[in-house]
């Protein structure tokens, strides 16, 4: 679906598009992560979850969903939440002109009412919420360590990636909310990507990529 003030715009490269803020003229490529590292119809399914998730109406079957995702593979589940959430930064840099970097580092858990009280519940949503941003930063710049370490974080402590696909929730609900504000739309990102591309053939390159 058509995004307010982006366009997208085919490329060489048949497993990327470029999409372009037509207000800033900034433009990126987007290209589908490599099927043996994370099947785009993993981020298609889990981006339709999330937009139901961030519904009220919607949002109990859909965490339901992501729960048994979680379940039957952690690390598939938590890589398509942060390759998502990698796009939507692009998509904030190409709006606002903040970087990917500065996006990510600003991204917070919001879905709580804090209090001077809690101080260790504090400690422990920006553990969680680290660990979050690492695995964006992971697919946002496909470096290699920094995706063995997000990995390493997923389920350690034994039993964590429920907890830290819930928290990852929240994040993604203000990240949405900071791309309202700015008149951007997130639903269908994924799936527009997988629809007009292929999987790609060749050596891993990364799926984010400056064109301006």
């Amino acid at each position: 679906m058509p995004l307010s003030g982006l366009a997208w715009q085919t490329l060489p490269d048949a497993g990327a598009l470029a999409l372009v803020d037509t207000s800033s003229r900034r433009a990126a490529a987007l290209a589908r992560p490599h099927p043996n590292e994370l099947p785009m119809i993993d981020v298609v399914d889990v981006e339709r979850l999330v937009v139901a998730w961030l519904s009220p109406h919607t949002r109990y079957a859909a965490e339901q969903h992501l729960a048994e995702r979680v379940d039957d593979d952690p690390h598939r589940t938590m890589g398509a939440l942060c390759w998502l959430l990698a796009m939507w930064t692009v998509t904030i840099h190409l709006r606002t002109g903040q970087s990917p970097s500065a996006v990510i580092s600003a991204m917070s858990y919001r879905t709580v009412w804090r209090s001077p009280e809690a101080p260790e519940s504090e400690r422990v949503w920006e553990i969680l919420t680290d660990r979050i941003r690492l695995g964006t930063l992971a697919a946002l710049t496909a470096d290699r360590d920094t995706a063995v370490e997000f990995h390493t974080h997923v389920d350690n402590p034994r039993g964590l990636a429920p907890v830290l696909l819930r928290h990852a929730l929240g994040v993604m609900a203000g990240v949405v909310d900071d791309m309202n504000i700015i008149g951007v739309d997130p639903q269908d990102m994924a799936g527009t990507l997988a629809l007009y591309t292929i999987d790609p053939d060749g050596p891993t390159v990364p799926c984010f990529r400056p064109l301006t």
